[in-house]
């Protein structure tokens, strides 16, 4: 079977080749201008095809691994994400590779230079898209790896506190009434000490750990692999985990020793540590739940069987000791399952409840004083009655999850499900209170006939209580409660006893669920009025954004006048005038079923006065930053608002919005690309890719004068020039020319300034590697580096090249200038309905990528029509980017994964947009100089090194070989395949695979280390 990592590994590689792939198409950047070699697209289309035969390799041997998770019954939330990386790659090999090969293809049979661009725009534009969702695979698998991780961490945690926790028991009853640590003799002082030795480390592990999880709770924004840290994390808080280590670690010390608490405050830990790593995981609905517990049923089950074996053959005092033990440890495990089950399957539960007590009989007698051959004869019926309460626990489970699995095909509707319980918990009412009167006529010998009709009830009241589970936990528990005195009223009238009180208890029972089903469904009927209002909302609002981008679409063609038409600015200021009266009404709407909302509204409407008093001036270019803003705050309420609707809908148990918008959003986002693509064409003036070549070129010359300036005596001026080299490096992937320059001719002057200060008698023109100008790739081992005058030149060299290319912008044709303008407004006025919210609620992580592709295409469409070609390409390119981000998570959500915004993009290409110079935040390196205000989103993976690459990040992987005991993952797989598995968790790539993963993970660390 192939292991984990090695998918892992695959999806690595087909994200390096693509990475390969990504010089120009079409051209290449020489020192004297722009070169087209022949076969140039003729190459691109072949690696294109080798990658697409790759991925599709990679994606036939993941469904070999779900296959044979299958045969083994092996289910979870990380099947599912394997699931659904196999669809996601399905997709890119299906439509998205093949649809660039065509691209490709009609490069090489077009005729004319227009229109040769433009495929060749289209296929580059999409193998970048490519490249992001491969990013996003890698990603989303390194946290779920993380996750898996983290969980069997705390299993064997979990686990040495147990046997910690076991080791206190049997001291205690060691030391009997001993009190104090001078009072033990020296083995229990031994035993004391070797305990404190464990708990201390076991403690401060797992501080450890939770810090690592509250750290990659942070770096998720939404999806399902972001709910199960965040409520693990939440339940360590609520569980009480940190309180209860720290207090037995304390309580063995010598001289603040209270040994009976300490034990007590280990099985808490343990159980905290159980729980949390369950909810890692696994998703807490009931059918996942219901599985997990068959599996760790069929666990104990075995281990059961064991000890009974084990009892069998005992026939030493130490030995029957041992198996009293063990016995102890089956029922602690038993006992956790029931707990767990206790609403979920209250049948299997009561069941878990007998096999416990069995259990702890035999235990007892193992324990006793008497000799061995005759504790096991008292030990050992208790034991196969045990056995025999679990098999049945095991059929009632099977029938549970049955039922639970058909509810899920079919999910009902809380309110009506809640109503339909309330009555029937009335007539058990009514029916209990009637067995009681008949009970208490009946004549002492004919008590035992009413003993089935009680069980019957009882039974109706379990059933109810597995019901209420989901919907109500209070009613849940109020029949439980009901279910325990019925039980206890049949076992007295089968003994010819009538349990009067144990009767009244189940009727105030019962009459307590009906009184929590009542404060549940009016709980409901609120949820219900507030959805339709809060649905309503939404459609009001989904207008109001939509005028608000209209008009500040139109602000921003006034806005790059150099003066302003008094008539238009006007008009836009009534329209302005009229979006803050209908704002301040939607805000008085929403404050009750959403105040976050409406505060955000009302924020909205204030932004809206300011942009209207500037525009009454008439001002334009004032009035877009409070434009803006409010239009920021229109988004942050339908975030409010959709969020509001998800959990109103969720109490309400109904489903969630359909997929089918996710599609309608995936073709906006193509026509929005497409028209993206056009307008970078136009505006360019170059083959695709052009710019991608000089950044490449230019992150060479910053890793170049990064290796001269470790042993440089100028070491101060080398490194003004290589943050120089690199801040220019960043303002080409945001396709900034003008900035790109400026920071080109910085890195001369510190080249220059760093050769003045040569000591004297160097000859600071004497090449120190014989290597032709041209080629400042850092040296390979025993090679030297270039010399400062070589990297002066190369830096010559792309300066010129740049400064040619801005002159053809700079020169771009009217008509080319309005064609961009035109493109970019048909792609924001494509991505406008999306964003304000026409296709229902998106993947926060989509949701921010479109807003921030909408905006840019706006703005850019205003500089273009203001011939402004430098940061209306600027826009463009910010649009291009956060369009591809929103492709990759819209597609990682089709297939159910989380989206996460910011993340997988390439370091270096941030966000920036707006006019005029300043400093934004990139998506990616999160510090990156953009043209323009905004910020991008996301936390960047962590930086490689260029030898492990991100893998010692957050979602890394190394580590030594694990054991291959103890976590009970893959127990209906053989032997050898389950430890080859367990200890491959942690274990470096495949051999086979070594070259490429390498080279990617070099490919990763060159990506980040020149921010």
């Amino acid at each position: 079977m192939k292991h984990r990592f090695a998918l892992l590994a695959s999806v690595l590689i087909c994200a390096g080749f693509l990475w390969g792939a990504r010089p120009s198409i079409g051209a290449e950047a020489t020192p004297t201008g722009i070169a087209a070699p022949s076969d140039s697209i003729l190459q691109q289309e072949l690696k294109q095809q080798q990658i697409k035969s790759t991925t599709k390799r990679v994606g036939d041997q993941l469904e070999g691994i779900i296959a044979e998770f299958d045969r083994n019954g092996i289910q979870g939330e990380d099947v599912k994400v394997l699931r659904a990386i196999r669809g996601v790659l399905d997709r890119l090999t299906q439509q998205d590779m093949e649809k660039v090969i065509g691209y490709l293809q009609q490069t090489r049979a077009s005729g004319d230079a227009a229109t040769l661009a433009r495929h060749a725009t289209e296929a580059y534009a999409g193998q970048k898209t490519i490249v992001v969702q491969l990013q996003q695979l890698v990603l989303e698998y390194q946290r779920q790896q993380a996750f898996y991780e983290i969980s069997l961490r705390l299993k064997e945690l979990a686990n040495r506190q147990s046997a910690n926790m076991w080791l206190g028991v049997g001291l205690a009853k060691s030391v009997g009434d001993k009190s104090g640590f001078n009072a033990y003799d020296e083995n229990q002082k031994i035993n004391l000490r070797y305990q404190q030795s464990e708990q201390n480390p076991l403690k401060d592990e797992v501080a450890a750990i939770l810090k690592k999880l509250d750290r990659l709770c942070a770096e998720l924004a939404d999806g399902p692999t972001a709910e199960r840290p965040r409520a693990a994390l939440q339940q360590s808080k609520e569980g009480g985990l940190t309180p209860a280590l720290e207090s037995a670690a304390t309580e063995l010390q010598e001289n603040t020793l209270k040994l009976l608490s300490a034990i007590g405050n280990e099985k808490k830990a343990r159980d905290q540590l159980r729980e949390i790593a369950r909810m890692l995981i696994l998703s807490q609905d009931a059918v996942e739940a219901l599985k997990q517990a068959l599996q760790e049923l069929d666990r104990a089950i075995d281990e059961q069987k064991k000890v009974t074996l084990a009892t069998q053959k005992t026939d030493k005092r130490d030995e029957a000791d041992r198996r009293a033990a063990e016995q102890a440890a089956v029922v602690d495990d038993t006992d956790l399952i029931r707990r767990d089950i206790d609403s979920l399957a209250p049948i299997a539960s009561e069941h878990l409840k007998g096999a416990v007590a069995r259990m702890q009989d035999a235990r007892e007698n193992l324990e006793k004083q008497d000799d061995p051959k005759r504790r096991v004869e008292q030990a050992q019926p208790r034991q196969n009655e045990a056995l025999l309460e679990m098999a049945q626990a095991r059929r009632a489970l099977e029938e549970q999850l049955a039922k639970a699995e058909e509810l899920a095909e079919k999910p009902e509707n809380n309110l009506a499900a809640l109503k339909e319980l309330q009555k029937e918990v009335r007539e058990l009412v009514k029916n209990e209170e009637t067995h009681k009167d008949e009970t208490g006529k009946t004549e002492r010998k004919d008590l035992p006939s009413k003993a089935p009709r009680q069980g019957e009830l009882k039974d109706k009241s379990q059933d109810l209580q597995a019901r209420a589970a989901t919907p109500s936990p209070e009613a849940a528990s109020a029949l439980g409660d009901a279910a325990n005195q019925m039980q206890k009223a049949q076992n007295s009238l089968a003994q010819q006893q009538n349990n009067t009180a144990a009767q009244q208890a189940s009727v105030d029972a019962l009459q307590k669920a009906d009184e929590a089903l009542g404060k549940d469904i009016a709980r409901l009927e609120q949820a219900e009025k507030d959805l339709a209002k809060l649905d309503e909302a939404a459609k009001k609002l989904s207008e109001i954004i939509q005028d608000q981008q209209q008009t500040q679409g139109s602000t921003s063609k006034q806005a790059v006048k150099p003066q302003p038409e008094t008539e238009p600015t006007k008009e836009l200021a009534q329209k302005q005038d009229k979006l803050g009266q209908d704002t301040g009404a939607l805000k008085q709407e929403t404050e009750s079923p959403a105040p976050a909302a409406a505060s955000h509204l009302d924020s909205a409407r204030k932004q809206m006065a300011d942009a209207k008093a500037q525009l009454d001036k008439p001002a334009a270019r004032e009035a877009q930053p409070p434009q803006k803003k409010a239009l920021n705050e229109l988004y942050q309420a339908k975030n409010e608002i959709d969020k509001k609707r998800d959990d109103l809908r969720s109490q309400l148990g109904l489903p969630p919005e359909g997929n089918d918008n996710l599609a309608q959003a995936q073709k906006a986002i193509e026509q929005a690309q497409k028209d993206v693509n056009n307008a970078l064409s136009d505006l360019q003036q170059a083959p695709p890719g052009l710019m991608d070549a000089l950044q490449k070129q230019q992150k060479e010359i910053a890793g170049a004068l990064h290796e001269l300036r470790q042993d440089s005596p100028q070491s101060k001026q080398v490194a003004q020039a290589e943050q120089s080299a690199n801040d220019a490096a960043h303002q080409l992937s945001e396709s900034n020319l003008p900035r790109a320059i400026d920071s080109m001719k910085a890195v001369q002057n510190a080249i220059q300034q760093a050769k003045q200060a040569t000591a004297p008698g160097a000859d600071p023109a004497a090449p120190q590697t014989g290597q032709p100008p041209g080629s400042p790739k850092s040296p390979a081992a025993g090679q030297p580096a270039p010399s400062l005058p070589d990297l002066s030149q190369q830096q010559a060299e792309v300066q010129k090249a740049a400064e040619g290319l801005l002159a053809q912008q700079k020169a771009a044709p009217q008509a080319a200038m309005q064609s961009a303008a035109e493109s970019l407004q048909s792609a924001a006025n494509a991505l406008g309905p999306v964003t304000a919210g026409a296709l229902g609620q998106l993947p926060s992580g989509a949701q921010q990528s479109l807003q921030a592709a909408e905006d840019a295409s706006s703005e850019g469409s205003a500089q273009a029509s203001g011939n402004q070609n430098s940061p209306a390409q600027v826009n463009a390119q910010a649009a291009a980017n956060a369009l591809a981000q929103a492709q990759a998570a819209l597609s990682l959500a089709q297939a159910g994964l989380g989206s996460q915004p910011g993340q997988g993009q390439q370091p270096g290409e941030g966000q920036g947009k707006g006019q005029g110079q300043g400093k934004g935040q990139g998506q990616a390196d999160g510090q990156g100089q953009g043209q323009g205000k905004g910020k991008g989103q996301g936390n960047p993976p962590p930086q490689g090194d260029g030898n492990d690459g991100n893998w010692a990040g957050s979602g890394g992987a190394n580590g030594d070989h694990r054991g291959t005991g103890g976590t009970g993952t893959f127990t209906k797989l053989p032997g050898r395949d389950r430890a080859a598995i367990l200890q491959s968790q942690a274990e470096k790539y495949p051999q086979e695979y070594g070259a490429l993963v390498e080279q990617y993970l070099r490919n990763l660390s060159d990506q980040g280390s020149q921010k």
